[in-house]
């Protein structure tokens, strides 16, 4: 399979307004559930490609809302995270996941590296690729990049469910600058449950953050929204409105010093 995306399949990367003058980047790890014409339905029951183990249910509508609201760029990952996750080192077990919540994922089994080393080539290192050629522009314009990564959880999971109350989680690892303010503007608003380091932890998840935050040296976090929350149109512009509330007072010149050099 040394061709796996076929002239018949989209390209591995939706980038949103991809000459904004903005310095928010937003990024969606698993924004897309597409799968290449050459690997049929990978072999699952019907719908289970649609639920999250496929991708992050509202997250490339959401991006989308936010992106045309801020006039800023995001970078979108249009296949699905069951064929190799944009959002885990290449090593590691869950990168090509044999079981996602209890389905197993039989088009991923027994694969030689040969096979993991064309997945990524055709669907991991594009994206990638094409996040640090947007942060290096948004750093020719002269502004500092604001790297924001979205994604979205389950009110609760299949296995060991036990219900997750945030609305809204704030991942970030061993830089908090940027997410320090942002749980300080949603715990700010009646009404949210927001999570620090919830329901993940950006030490142990948040492969991105480290690769494009942490790496580049920029301000950084990762969002994690309800998917409930988002996972119809209405929802999706409503929460892009919050965090278009959000962030607004947090991208100004005057606030991007502060952030840079706290």
């Amino acid at each position: 399979m040394a061709d796996l995306l076929s002239g018949a399949d989209p390209a591995p990367v939706e980038i949103v307004n991809p000459t904004s003058n903005h310095p928010l980047l937003l990024t969606g790890d698993h924004a897309g559930n597409a799968v290449p014409v050459a690997f049929g339905d990978l072999s699952l029951p019907a719908g289970e490609i649609d639920r999250h183990i496929g991708w992050d249910i509202g997250v490339a509508g959401l991006a989308r809302a936010l992106a045309r609201k801020l006039e800023a760029t995001a970078v979108l990952a249009r296949y699905t995270r069951l064929l190799i996750d944009p959002n885990r080192p290449l090593g590691e077990a869950d990168s090509i996941p044999a079981r996602s919540d209890g389905t197993p994922i039989k088009a991923n089994q027994n694969l030689s590296e040969e096979q993991r080393a064309v997945r990524a080539d055709a669907l991991y290192w594009p994206y990638h690729r094409a996040i640090d050629m947007q942060i290096g522009r948004i750093q020719r314009l002269g502004h500092v990049p604001v790297l924001l990564a979205l994604h979205s959880f389950t009110p609760a999971l299949n296995l060991g469910a036990r219900p997750r109350p945030w609305h809204v989680g704030v991942l970030y690892g061993s830089d908090a600058r940027f997410a320090d303010r942002l749980l300080d503007a949603f715990r700010a608003r009646d009404g949210l449950v927001v999570g620090d380091n919830e329901p993940y932890s950006g030490m142990t998840h948040g492969y991105g953050l480290k690769v494009h935050g942490i790496a580049h040296g920029i301000p950084h976090a990762e969002l994690e929204i309800r998917q409930d929350l988002i996972g119809s149109k209405e929802g999706q512009e409503r929460w892009a409105d919050v965090l278009a509330e959000v962030l607004v007072p947090l991208l100004g010149e005057t606030a991007l010093r502060q952030i840079e050099h706290h």
